[in-house]
């Protein structure tokens, strides 16, 4: 299956150097961690790649218009194709003087001048060396990549568009909505949680507009989710047919406090009847009188 221009893919991938076999660009956390090029914070997994638009190297590129879809596959890139010849012009010196005396350059850490990134080639007699060069520059590189899936709506290709801006956020919590010239975009409340959200929305905007032309008006709805309100539990009286519906475990426990009750009641009866009759009352007075008068000898 071969893809042409404007296909929006998905492709996992991982890039090495030929000579060393040094791994310098991977969508795998794992492989990342292994080869020490892991970075807290990125984000790996597939990624988002449109054909035609220079967003990989062009041997790589003209690899993936050719790739079968979820086959793995290989391709070399001459520096050619990649990232061209080492031009020695941007090799430049620079005075000692003009770095941090605390934290002098070291050869082979990457330093930034006047806005350009370098590689610092040597130290030494006062001045620095440093390599303006692209470090693959003029080096045969090695991809081994899948592509794994390629997108056919446009909502799934502007909700790839939106991730790729906010990568934090889960793909299926982005909704896409098109009507005719507009789209409405909804995130998720994490999504106003990051710094730089409206760069990321007005990128996204233009990202639209850019790769679907009649698109020109574009909505953002900001979504916040809060905990429903739990309604109050309601004590009921369990009839013979409700218990019949209980899980086994609390039809047992229904029975054991029906029995309790019944014992219960059945014990206080028993203990009611037990009591002994009170005495019927009589008048102890004249008992009293006769015994007296014994006493008095009448």
């Amino acid at each position: 299956m071969a893809f042409e221009d404007g296909s929006f893919i998905y492709v996992d991938y991982t890039a090495k150097n030929k000579d060393d076999g040094k791994v310098f660009e991977t969508t795998s956390e794992d492989v990342a961690k292994s080869a020490g090029i892991y970075r807290e914070g990125d984000t790996y997994g597939p990624r988002l790649v449109i054909l035609g638009q220079g967003w990989v190297t062009k041997g790589f590129e003209e690899a993936l218009k050719q790739a079968e879809l979820g086959k793995q596959a290989n391709v070399e890139v001459p520096f050619e194709k990649g990232y061209g010849a080492r031009d020695p012009r941007k090799e430049k010196h620079y005075p000692i003087r003009a770095f941090d005396k605390k934290e002098p350059p070291r050869v082979g850490a990457l330093v930034q001048v006047n806005g350009e990134v370098g590689t610092v080639l040597s130290v030494g007699g006062g001045r620095v060396l440093i390599d303006f060069n692209d470090p693959r520059a003029g080096k045969t590189l090695v991809y081994e990549f899948t592509v794994k899936s390629k997108l056919e709506t446009n909502e799934d290709k502007i909700q790839a568009l939106v991730h790729r801006r906010f990568s934090g956020l889960k793909r299926e919590n982005i909704v896409v909505v098109i009507d005719k010239n507009s789209c409405t975009i909804q995130l998720p409340e994490e999504a106003n949680l990051l710094e730089n959200a409206p760069y990321y929305k007005a990128a996204i905007a233009r990202d639209v507009n850019k790769y679907f032309p009649d698109i020109y008006l574009v909505h953002f709805v900001d979504t916040y989710v809060f905990k429903a309100p739990q309604p109050k539990p309601q004590e009921a009286v369990a009839t013979p047919a409700a218990q019949s519906k209980l899980p086994e475990n609390e039809q047992v426990a229904s029975k054991a406090a029906d029995q309790n009750a019944t014992v219960e009641q059945s014990v206080q009866q028993s203990e009611a009847s037990a009591q002994p009759e009170a005495a019927p009352k009589t008048d102890s007075a004249p008992r009293a009188k006769n015994k007296a008068r014994k006493n008095d000898g009448t």
